[in-house]
């Protein structure tokens, strides 16, 4: 239990509250996303633009569905990332979409 109270802590996240009967215990997390901290929130988004970068750099030619497969994540949370990096003058998308390739830009 003290385990569990020093990770929340760290995280920030409430404390689950636990309930048990005769046959199950169980623990239930508040995972709200109202409650990450916004550093948690800029730190996962850091994150996400490195192995989007890493993987894209290794496979230009990867598309959105491969990308989301391979991190593990929505077809729509890969998009909202690339839009993201595109914004930020750090992704480019060459050609058509079924034809095209990523280009990552430098600088």
């Amino acid at each position: 239990m003290s385990v569990l109270m020093d990770t929340t802590g760290i995280t920030g996240l409430a404390m689950p509250k636990y309930m048990y009967d005769f046959f199950d215990f169980i623990l239930k997390f508040n995972l709200n996303i109202y409650d990450v901290p916004d550093e948690m929130s800029v730190e996962m988004s850091v994150e996400m633009s490195v192995k989007l970068l890493t993987i894209i750099k290794a496979n230009s030619n990867i598309t959105i569905p491969e990308l989301a497969e391979i991190i593990g994540v929505t077809t729509r949370t890969i998009e909202r990332n690339i839009k993201k990096l595109q914004d930020e003058g750090k992704l480019e998308r060459i050609g058509s979409t079924k034809g095209g390739h990523w280009k990552i830009i430098e600088g």
